[in-house]
């Protein structure tokens, strides 16, 4: 990347809208370029689903006084979001603020700015917004489903960790996962744990009996690190060249999963883990899914992290 990346943050006012500011200001490099991106509504949503523009001129309902209202929150808001992140380290300069009429609906707003020229897409999983009706909690979901050709960033709780866990399967996505958070996070404040899940040959569930021995279940872990390590120090070696130190890297083995969303979802929690990165899809999703069953699945388990999920 040899620009600055540039990161699109979309808010909403709402409490996980600044919690998604200090998440920035934490894990992600000083070098990048962040627009705070609103989608800002003229006439309460309910005026809308009821096509009632014309009755509400009728009746005099004050909505210019319910328009001010929402664009001085918003610039409170804004203002409290740029204290966030210069407090962090981000000059002024690097920050900007871009506020829009609502067209087609906070999603396909979003969807349509992400187009231009971002390197990532952030925004908080859900809450209570500030702003009357306009809440990102509601296209979160709709967003990771359509937003394949950058990573999209999401995250949930006040995030205190600086560690990160990047899922590793061998895939073209997930070493994708490796590059991209090797250049968008602060090599000097994050720690990275490459993280590999090998589920076993015998899952209750699927068969009748056992067929595998133990010694077929450990053969098999065997094999899987032996496939994965070259794939793992080529990740080392990539996220070394982006200024990460080897202090900074570390590496685990999941063996025995059934679940490779669960296994990844529970080592973030357990090693206290505020990031997970993934590739969109992996060597076992189909292309008719937009975003793979593994991202899908830590997309609901771990609510309390942020994810990534990167094209």
């Amino acid at each position: 990347m040899g620009k600055n990346p540039r990161i699109l943050m979309a808010i909403d006012g709402s409490d996980r809208s600044l919690a998604a500011s200090a998440y920035i200001g934490k894990v992600l490099s000083k070098q990048a370029e962040v627009v705070l991106f609103h989608v800002m509504a003229e006439i309460p949503e309910t005026f809308r689903d009821l096509n009632a523009e014309s009755l509400a001129e009728k009746e005099n309902f004050p909505l210019n006084v319910w328009k001010t209202q929402q664009e001085e929150t918003i610039h409170e808001f804004t203002t409290t979001a740029c204290d966030i992140l210069t407090a962090s380290g981000f000059p002024k300069k690097a920050i900007s603020i871009k506020t829009q009429i609502l067209k087609s609906g906070v999603a396909r707003d979003i969807l349509e700015e992400s187009h231009q020229n971002y390197d990532a897409l952030v925004l908080g999983r859900t809450g209570i917004s500030k702003i009357e009706d306009i809440s990102l909690g509601s296209v979160a979901s709709k967003l990771v489903d359509v937003v394949a050709y950058a990573p999209i960033i999401v995250v949930g709780e006040d995030i205190k960790s600086k560690k990160v866990i990047i899922a590793i399967d061998g895939s073209e996505g997930s070493m994708k996962a490796v590059q991209c958070a090797g250049k968008l996070l602060d090599p000097f404040e994050c720690e990275i744990l490459l993280c590999h899940v090998i589920r076993p040959l015998y899952v209750p569930q699927m068969a009748a009996k056992k067929i595998f021995s133990s010694k077929h279940e450990a053969d098999w872990i065997v094999s899987n690190k032996k496939k994965i390590i070259p794939v793992i120090n080529a990740a080392k070696s990539g996220l070394k060249k982006l200024g990460f130190t080897a202090e900074h890297i570390s590496v685990e083995f999941l063996t025995y999963q059934r679940s490779r969303a669960a296994a990844i979802a529970k080592a973030a929690t357990k090693g206290g883990y505020g990031t997970i990165v993934l590739g969109r899809r992996g060597f076992t999703s189909l292309k008719d899914f937009r975003i793979g069953r593994v991202s899908r699945k830590i997309l609901h388990f771990a609510y309390r992290a942020a994810l990534w999920v990167v094209s």
